[in-house]
């Protein structure tokens, strides 16, 4: 069975925040199970713990998963302007707003969005 660090939205009392668990998948690798505890670091060395670190670093590039019984969904993450209240970014970016192009000064809001 494959596994690997993911991060997972938890949803509770209508707040959302995320953790680092590990991932379990089945043969078709499919995520199937997830550690219940969030991920923690430790190890025998500085090597080993610099390992972990760069695997956890390295789940950040992959999509966030819901925990709970949304899992395995996908969670989707949506940045909104909140000058000018558009909610089509995937990622905090310049763009036209509040009366003109704006690369500075932005503020921003997360929506992550249910399957």
């Amino acid at each position: 069975m494959a596994r690997n660090h993911r991060v997972l939205a938890h949803e509770h009392n209508g707040e959302i925040y995320l953790q680092i668990h590990e991932v379990f998948y089945n043969e078709n690798n499919i995520p199937d199970g997830y550690t219940k505890i969030p991920a923690t670091i430790g190890g025998d060395d500085l090597k080993s713990i610099t390992f972990t670190l760069n695997k956890m670093m390295a789940c950040r590039n992959k999509p966030i998963l819901w925990a709970g019984d949304k899992f395995p969904n996908e969670c989707k993450v949506k940045y909104i302007c909140n000058l000018c209240g558009r909610n089509t970014f995937d990622n905090p970016t310049p763009h036209k707003c509040a009366g003109g192009f704006r690369k500075r000064g932005l503020k921003w809001s997360i929506n992550y969005i249910n399957p």
